[in-house]
Parts: structure tokens; C-alpha cells; sequence
């Protein structure tokens, strides 16, 4: 068997602790404690995606306060080994008093906006798929200048600005690659413009979304946009509300988490697994020529969505399809997650978190040990761990990519009670450091 490892006395990986308040207050944005709270990717280079991001968008974020000295958090076995991982994590800045509240509740050190993060968990592996250096390239190829849309891009993090052409001036300014799409609000009328852009050292791409952008106009104009609807008029509208909920007159320096989005080559299968083990409504199902777009919601106060769109093949270049990226992340999954309390699937790090505290884990569970589960992989942290980050810990979608459940966990899966694991002495747990037992 592998030991399980813990961290030493280092701060921990955005880890919610029992001592986390619940909240009964209406929601008004997502973030740390209350609803969608990051997006979470795996990445050779986590340093170098949280500098960019800091670079030409640190007046809205900032290094996450739970972070790790100098991006390095340290691991140790209980043999006494110990080794290092990389992260590169930042927090959407907020004015929202209640994330403010939910942040201080979850402890001293967590960030209250919605996060970013990268880490490179060097202790895991990606046995039967892809690494994820290779994915990144396959990434890097496939959107290369950024000149023209690739079904790819639909891996993405949305966010809202009040004020897109600032990012677009300190982008051109370095020559950084972007695709600028446009689209006029159907309900609005309003011009709408969003950049979308791959994180250097990352698979990550952003869009930013933002209305009356000069250069998006000029850009509309000669002819030189993406023609697409890529945020539809009823989450434009809803994130417009709860920006101006907090509108200040800096609001400006503010980006707003908006979607979480990813390609998909079966909706069906995802429309099941949202709305029957998530408990999720589906709030968008949008169809036009060229794609299909189905979004959820976790509640009906939610800002942030969770989208899937599914394309034809040829959206993309290459032959490596959306299905083969769910394909090879699923693969990694059978050989690493049949047993759910082994921690080294390095797949389990591209994920979003769910955080709902005042929420039972438990129709989860029942889906999990259900006929319609049987297929579902998912993992669990060691039982002796307090709070939300005690036993089921992730369950994976249809696509692979994982979902990190901060919520009650009254019940396990069967795959997770059978040995529940225990912690063999104190100290901080940092589930970045847990290769559980396999």
C-alpha cells in the first residue's frame, strides 16, 4: 500500500475546516463558502499562469491568502519523506460584504472571491491518458494566434468586466494573442464584446465579457470578430444585477465569475449526471448551427454557471477531438480511481468547487451506490479530517473533469466506508500532499 501523506506545518490547499459558519443568507455572488467557488487546473507551470493573470488583470485579483510560501508547499510522508509541490493560485477581488463574510468563516487565511488556481501536484500521475504537459500543448497548437475559434476554447473560466477595453489596451500593449468575439443582446440590444485568451504555461483559457467596448466595435466594423453569441442574454443580465448590487465608483477594478465551461461530446450523459446526481437545473439550452450549449445551476441565486457545448468534430483542428480529451482523462480515471481512496489521479486537479455547507452529501451517495452511479468515479479524503473536506471529497462528470464537493457529509459511498482512513498524527491537512491508499 502507498502511506498517505499530509502536509507539514504549512497552510492548507483552500481547505475548509468544521469550524466554517453556515450561512443562511441569500447569495448575491459566488465564491469561497457560498456556491461555485473556483476553477481549479492541473499545470506544469503554475507560477507562470498566476503571473500572467496578475499582470494583465491584477487590478481585479490577487495571490490567493492561503497560498504557500514562494508558490511551494511542502509534503511529508509518514516515513518521513518529503517532496514539493507547485501551485499558483489567485482570488477574484470583491466588494461583496457576504463572500467577505463567508471568507472569514472559513478561516483566516481563504480567500473570499472566486478562485484560480494551478497547481502541479508532482507526486501524481496520469497512468493511461494523456500527461498533462502534452495535453497543454495539444491546447497551444490547436489555438495557436488565437485568430480564429477552436471548439477548444470552449474550456474556459467567463468573468464579466465593466470595463473590457482596459484589459484589451494592457493586452495589445504586449502583443499578447487574443480572439475578440462580438454579438448584439437580443433582449438589450446592447453590443457586447468578450476576449478569449490561453494562460501561458496552462490549459486554461478566460474570456472576459464585457459591453460598449470601443475596440470591439472598431473591430465589428472592419470585419475582424468572431460572430457568436458567447454569453447569452439571460446570464448578461443576471450578472449585470448582482455587479451593480455592489457598484461603487471603483467598480471598475472588479471581474465577476460568471461560467464555468467545457466541451463536451455527449450532452445526454451530462444532462443526467447534473440534474440526477447533482440535483442541478438546467437554466440555458441554447441551439444554434454551429453548437449546442447546455448550463446549470447549483441554486436558483447562483452567478455562476457550470456550461457544457457540444460541436461538431470539425470545430476543431487536429485530430485530437473533445471526445478523445474526455477519453483520455476517463482513462487516467478506470486506472487510477478504482479504488476511490487512492489520491494519485492527477486528472482529480482539473476540477470546479461546489460549496454548500448547509447541504447534505447524501443524495449524492445514493446516486453513487445506485445502478445509474455504478460508473461514476469519485474520491474520498481521510474520515478523520474535519469538515467539508472529510470522506467523499470529488466526484468526476462525463467529461472528466471533477467537481470538489465542500458540502455535508452526513453519508459515505460504499466505495469510501468500507476502510474509512485516519489521520496517524496531528498536523495540518493539505489535501494537495493526500495520496491516499491504493
Amino acid at each position: 500500500l502507498l502511506s498517505r501523506a499530509r502536509a507539514c506545518a504549512m497552510v492548507t490547499l483552500r481547505s475548509i475546516t468544521a469550524s466554517l459558519a453556515l450561512t443562511t443568507a441569500i447569495a448575491t455572488k459566488d465564491g469561497t463558502g457560498d456556491g461555485v467557488s473556483k476553477s481549479t487546473y492541473a499545470a506544469t507551470d503554475p507560477v507562470r499562469g498566476k503571473e500572467f493573470l496578475l499582470t494583465y488583470f491584477g487590478n481585479a485579483l490577487s495571490t490567493a491568502s492561503d497560498e504557500c510560501t514562494d508558490d511551494l508547499c511542502e509534503c511529508t510522508d509518514d516515513d518521513g519523506s518529503s517532496w514539493e509541490i507547485q501551485q499558483g493560485r489567485v482570488a477574484l477581488n470583491t466588494e461583496d460584504s457576504q463572500l467577505k463574510l463567508d471568507g472569514d468563516d472559513a478561516g483566516p487565511d481563504v480567500s473570499a472571491g472566486f478562485g484560480l488556481h494551478f497547481v502541479n501536484l508532482t507526486h501524481r500521475l496520469t497512468t493511461g491518458g494523456n500527461t498533462v504537459g502534452e495535453i497543454e500543448q495539444i491546447f497551444a497548437d490547436k489555438l495557436g494566434d488565437m485568430s480564429q475559434y477552436d471548439a477548444f476554447m470552449d474550456y474556459s473560466v467567463g468573468l464579466y468586466t465593466t470595463n473590457l477595453d482596459q484589459y484589451i489596451t494592457a493586452l495589445d500593449a504586449d502583443s499578447v494573442d487574443y480572439l475578440t468575439s462580438t454579438w448584439v443582446d437580443s433582449d438589450s440590444g446592447s453590443n457586447w464584446t468578450s476576449i478569449a485568451l490561453l494562460v501561458p504555461g496552462t490549459h486554461m483559457v478566460v474570456e472576459v465579457y464585457g459591453e460598449d467596448s470601443s475596440y470591439g466595435l472598431t473591430r465589428k466594423l472592419a470585419r475582424q470578430t468572431h460572430n457568436e453569441v458567447r454569453l447569452g442574454s439571460k446570464q448578461a443580465a443576471a450578472i449585470k444585477a448582482h455587479a451593480s448590487m455592489g457598484a461603487s465608483d471603483s467598480s471598475d477594478d472588479y471581474l465577476y465569475a460568471t461560467r464555468v465551461s467545457r466541451g463536451t461530446a455527449d450532452l445526454d450523459a451530462i444532462d443526467t449526471f447534473y440534474q440526477d446526481a447533482m440535483g442541478a437545473t438546467l437554466d440555458i439550452d441554447a441551439t444554434t448551427d454551429h453548437f449546442e450549449r447546455h448550463c446549470f445551476k447549483y441554486s436558483s441565486s447562483s452567478t455562476v454557471d457550470i456550461c457544457f457545448t457540444k460541436r461538431d468534430e470539425s470545430a476543431t483542428s487536429s485530430d485530437f477531438s473533445v471526445a478523445d480529451m474526455e477519453a483520455q482523462m476517463n482513462a487516467v480515471h478506470a486506472n487510477l480511481l478504482a479504488n476511490p481512496m487512492c489520491g494519485l489521479d492527477k486528472w482529480l486537479d482539473n476540477h470546479h468547487a461546489y460549496d454548500a455547507l448547509d447541504q447534505s452529501t447524501s443524495s449524492i451517495v445514493a446516486y453513487l451506490d445506485s445502478d445509474a452511479g455504478a460508473d461514476t468515479y469519485y474520491y474520498c479524503s481521510p474520515s478523520s479530517v474535519d469538515g467539508a473536506l472529510s470522506g467523499l471529497h470529488y466526484i468526476i462528470d462525463p467529461t472528466g473533469w471533477g467537481i470538489q464537493l465542500d458540502m455535508e457529509a452526513t453519508e459515505q459511498p460504499s466505495g469510501c466506508s468500507y476502510s474509512a482512513r485516519q489521520l496517524p498524527y496531528g498536523g495540518d491537512y493539505n489535501p494537495a500532499c493526500d495520496l491516499g491508499d491504493c
